[in-house]
């Protein structure tokens, strides 16, 4: 039994030596390594917090070993930080690489302000020398400033366009405060923030420039990722009433003017797009809310709720096919109270429901020359407020799924929009216009064939 344990060994033994023996290394200077790609990109990252972590993966397709001689950063003060299978360093020497196998590179970049309003690429250059040759991989991203905001804001102020600003806490606009957001202006929130009004606040964008509202995750990976920050809210002592061109998105909540004291002063949105929230998209209660050309989609709860105030939407687009979670609300409810009206104009409120629309009360409602996603039961229990509306057709969106919500050329909501309102809403979302036509087009879009 001894013996044939002792001979067990020995051929062990015999078999790790002969294999230590037999491991070449490829000598060929014409053999390459095969990257998982050329270019690392990042997207924009904001100078002063760190970036996502990119991989880049390192494959020998050889039969023998290699021998990465020397593997570094260009850049002796990169921005750019490695890890190497487990070892943190911008630059390392002799890094055996099994015949067949992959060496995994996880990326990082971190970068310092330098108080600059424009954006700044930054390139650097991952060199792999092998056999007396060598091989580079281009890491690239672009840098942008901001302005911090974590502090609450206690006298009149003014954003302008020049660079973002970033909120890193909630913070709250104080009574009897303006704060004036300029066209062009970005505002980022870190998670679990928000932005508190209780003064003034006025969005003044333009078709060109309008003012941006989001989270401050701009990798690609988060595009159109709901609750990534908290909202926009509104309280009794707000005076806000004009909220111009602007898109807000990604978050909980996205205008949410939360009074307990019914305020009958209009509040303006116009030229707005709000989208991709976990609850809702527009919310007032004991407000009044003028709102046209607007596009709200994609919320876990109601795109619009109006509770105990007043509403008139004109030439807008609801949808929602959130699938994050169950659904149960409507795109849009109402509930007024006394004298409260609310009307919709050439609109399309569409959806996966059956029912988008939800009315709790028929008094001084109008929803008229609109298509609109309700079932048989409800078109007759609303009958009463309905004026040229179109129901459960296809509104034959371009692109819902990738948010584009412009209308084919077959969408029954072309031309069947009311004629009483061109004059006063001529342009729509994109900037074109309604009157160049037989009738303007229902929604916030208006077709026009590309030439």
């Amino acid at each position: 039994m001894q013996f044939y344990r002792l001979l067990f060994v020995i051929l062990i033994s015999v078999s790790i030596i002969a294999c230590d023996e037999d491991e070449n290394f490829t000598t060929d200077p014409n053999f390459k390594l095969t990257f998982s790609t050329d270019t690392v990109k990042f997207d924009t990252v904001l100078t002063g917090f760190g970036s996502t972590t990119k991989q880049l993966k390192v494959k020998n397709t050889s039969s023998n070993a290699v021998n990465i001689s020397h593997l570094y950063l260009r850049n002796p003060e990169s921005a750019y930080r490695l890890n190497v299978n487990g070892i943190q360093s911008n630059d390392l020497m002799d890094i055996i690489l099994d015949a067949k196998d992959s060496l995994f590179i996880f990326i990082e970049v971190g970068l310092d302000p330098k108080n600059e309003d424009a954006s700044r690429r930054l390139e650097d250059q991952l060199s792999f020398e092998l056999n007396g040759q060598v091989q580079k991989v281009i890491l690239e991203t672009f840098a942008q400033d901001v302005y911090i905001v974590d502090m609450d804001i206690s006298e009149n102020t003014i954003w302008t366009g020049n660079r973002p600003y970033l909120l890193t806490k909630p913070v709250w606009l104080a009574e009897g405060v303006d704060l004036l957001i300029n066209e062009g202006t970005k505002v980022y929130f870190k998670k679990n923030t928000a932005l508190h009004v209780k003064g003034k606040l006025e969005v003044r964008g333009s078709f060109q420039r309008p003012v941006y509202f989001g989270s401050s995750r701009l990798e690609e990976l988060y595009d159109n990722v709901p609750a990534q920050w908290d909202g926009i809210y509104f309280y009794n002592e707000s005076t806000t009433n004009l909220l111009s061109h602007f898109t807000v998105e990604n978050g909980i909540n996205g205008l949410n003017f939360s009074k307990t004291i019914l305020n009958n002063n209009p509040i303006t949105i116009e030229y707005g797009i709000i989208q991709n929230f976990a609850e809702k998209g527009l919310f007032a209660l004991n407000s009044t809310i003028v709102a046209h050309d607007l596009l709200v989609n994609n919320c876990g709860e109601e795109c619009v709720r109006i509770e105990d105030g007043s509403g008139i939407i004109s030439h807008s687009t609801f949808y929602n096919s959130w699938f994050f979670s169950p659904r149960s609300a409507s795109v849009i409810y109402y509930k007024g109270v006394g004298e409260n009206s609310f009307s919709i104009s050439n609109s399309i409120v569409y959806g996966t429901r059956t029912n988008e629309l939800e009315l709790e009360s028929l008094v001084n409602v109008s929803v008229d020359n609109s298509l609109l996603k309700i079932g048989s039961n409800i078109q007759s229990n609303y009958s009463s407020v309905f004026t040229n509306c179109m129901f459960n057709d296809n509104p034959d969106f371009l692109e819902s799924e990738e948010f584009n919500f412009t209308l084919k050329a077959e969408s029954p909501a072309i031309n069947n929009g009311s004629i009483d309102f061109i004059s006063t809403y001529f342009l729509d979302l994109a900037g074109n216009r309604r009157d160049e036509d037989v009738a303007p087009d229902m929604g916030c879009f208006e077709f026009f064939e590309i030439e």
